[in-house]
């Protein structure tokens, strides 16, 4: 159930760099994929994205974090000096790998009791009459986006101009091909607009697939809170009520739509374009561009700008989805005259 919060205690956010202190929090925090991983792969059976849900497991993890301090305190009895090389890699091995990880689970999951619970009726896409226009075009990241005629301009005429993650416009010469304008960014799980270098002014961020489940939900909340250690930002961008997400059923809906099967869900793109289709006020169809359905060997059409660990978490990512599967359903879309190639348009 939501609660009324005052609008008084909700902070504006400002987008933060990657700075130092990123650099050390992701080094710790590479130790927390162990005990995660069981998590992850068994997430789906562990509750939905609820408070309710959030409280129990925040603490289950303090609890399981808490219970790790007795294998410290028995190493420390037992080392036959506690200056010791062997004895100090080995409590820092056993605190990176069980205590750190569990105690930031349930600081993370206590947090997600309270943006569970905010009312976030006041976002611009919730609010009927929210559009800024019946026309929408959805521009995905893959490399057909700079091929074929320069569509800048045209992308900017649209009413909705949606992107994703860390899309890329400002690079010298793209804009020609990708346009501008975007109201609308989705993101996953590394909060990409909270970040200066992919944070767009004025557009509302939708959340992708943080109502999955806990878990899922708590891995929106892992990068930036806990490995970037920017805890207070994040929660201020977290707690605005105009940062949305996709609704549980229709998720759950796409994904029997899609045959997706086990841990696989649908991308951020196939969330967005399903999301505007059904939307009232829409004018079909919902045109699309840049969508290759990662076919190819390039992943994204701005790949040589990608920092290297974002180019590895594109690689890791694909493999939650399917994308053959998002392929098909696009062309059934296309065939009912819901969705059209931005190359197609007359």
């Amino acid at each position: 159930m939501s609660r009324d919060v005052d609008s008084s205690q909700v902070k504006t956010w400002q987008p933060a760099p990657h700075s130092k202190w990123s650099t050390v929090g992701r080094l710790m925090s590479i130790g927390a994929y162990i005990p995660l991983a069981p998590f992850a792969l068994t997430s789906r059976w562990l509750g939905g994205a609820t408070a309710a849900n959030a409280r129990i497991w925040s603490v289950a993890f303090t609890c399981l974090g808490l219970i790790g301090v007795v294998p410290h305190v028995v190493m420390c009895r037992r080392a036959k000096s506690p200056l010791s090389l062997q004895h100090i890699l080995a409590q820092g091995a056993f605190f990176l790998t069980w205590t750190h990880p569990f105690l930031w689970f349930g600081l993370i999951t206590h947090k997600l009791v309270d943006i569970f619970s905010l009312d976030r009726a006041e976002n611009r896409l919730q609010k009927p009459g929210g559009l800024y226009g019946s026309k929408v075009l959805v521009v995905g990241n893959g490399p057909s986006a700079l091929e074929g005629e320069q569509r800048g301009d045209e992308i900017d005429k649209f009413d909705e101009v949606v992107r994703f993650n860390n899309f890329q416009t400002k690079v010298a010469g793209m804009l020609k091909w990708v346009g501008t304008k975007t109201t609308v960014h989705f993101s996953d799980g590394v909060l990409f607009p909270t970040y200066q270098e992919y944070h767009v002014p004025g557009a509302t961020v939708m959340l992708s697939l943080i109502m999955d489940n806990v878990m899922v939900a708590g891995s929106y909340m892992l990068m930036r809170f806990a490995a970037d250690l920017q805890p207070v930002m994040t929660m201020r961008f977290m707690m605005d009520p105009q940062v949305r997400w996709i609704e549980k059923s229709s998720i759950e809906r796409l994904k029997k739509a899609l045959g997706c099967s086990h841990v696989k869900h649908p991308t951020s793109g196939m969330l967005a374009i399903d999301y505007f289709v059904r939307k009232e006020g829409v004018k079909l169809p919902v045109y699309i561009h840049g969508f290759d359905f990662f076919m190819g060997p390039t992943m994204h059409y701005y790949t040589e700008q990608e920092p290297w660990y974002e180019r590895i978490n594109d690689r890791l990512g694909v493999n939650m989805h399917s994308p053959h599967l998002e392929k098909i359903y696009v062309e059934k879309l296309i065939a009912e005259g819901k969705v059209c190639f931005l190359k197609d348009m007359k």
